[in-house]
């Protein structure tokens, strides 16, 4: 049986305030919008302290398209490859890809940390 395609929508407003309130930079964004074929959600897990590129599960989906990320500690994410240098990352964020990302690493700090993701693709 076929997967029915979906949307996902990204809307909003990227701003920058300066005091004592006015906007000095500013993107809209208007539509993003991605189809995809899946959906997978992962977590919230708790991924131990001191692990070492701990791939996270894409629930099937081989190119994720968009990827919702939330940790509540620093963490080193790594796409496509565990072998490539890895970037620093907390708090929330959105990954886009129109290539597709097909693997994330998650390498944690000495404490344990709380993963969610929404990982979104064909």
């Amino acid at each position: 049986m076929a997967c029915a395609d979906k949307t996902v929508k990204i809307q909003g407003t990227f701003e920058v305030w300066e005091p004592p309130s006015y906007v000095s930079n500013k993107a809209v964004l208007k539509d993003l919008s991605t189809i995809v074929q899946q959906v997978s959600a992962f977590g919230p897990w708790e991924v131990p302290g001191t692990t070492i590129d701990q791939q996270i599960s894409f629930g099937g989906i081989t190119l994720a398209k968009k990827i919702y990320l939330k940790t509540d500690q620093s963490v080193t994410l790594k796409f496509n490859q565990n072998t490539d240098q890895g970037f620093s990352f907390k708090g929330e964020g959105i990954f886009s890809s129109e290539d597709g990302i097909t693997a994330l690493f998650v390498t944690t700090g000495p404490n344990d940390t709380c993963v969610t993701a929404i990982i979104c693709g064909d």
